[in-house]
């Protein structure tokens, strides 16, 4: 199983930043194989108490990439606080199209044998 440390294509930072990238290249299959399949993505646009299961994640994904369009984004992974689970990671990120929005996302990674990290569950919360 991976740890924490691991570099390359697998490591937890890798997940996150290809999160990013596949919705910039509108790659929803790519998307939906960094989740697990019973993960959860909390979002704030719904009015769902989570999003459970790749079936229901994969249309807020396809929205996620249309509102993605021509959008700039810078992504700072925070450094994991004392205590924090090996396999959660929170990321700020400045979405500029114009406009500048910032959100928090909090990737909960499980690892997977065959694949390295898997997302099981996604919070996603944006600040004002």
């Amino acid at each position: 199983m991976p740890k924490g440390n691991v570099k390359g294509p697998d490591s937890r930072e890798n997940i996150v930043y290809r999160f990013f990238k596949l919705i910039e290249d509108k790659d929803v299959d790519g998307l939906l194989d960094l989740f697990d399949y019973d993960a959860t993505v909390y979002e704030p646009f719904s009015k769902a108490q989570g999003l459970h299961g790749r079936s229901l994640i994969e249309p807020f994904l396809k929205v996620a990439m249309m509102a993605n369009r021509n959008m700039h984004r810078k992504i700072k992974i925070l450094k994991a606080k004392h205590g924090q689970e090996e396999g959660q990671l929170t990321a700020l990120v400045t979405f500029e199209r114009g406009d500048r929005v910032k959100g928090r996302f909090t990737f909960d990674l499980k690892p997977d044998e065959k694949k390295g990290w898997k997302i099981k569950t996604l919070d996603i919360k944006f600040m004002t």
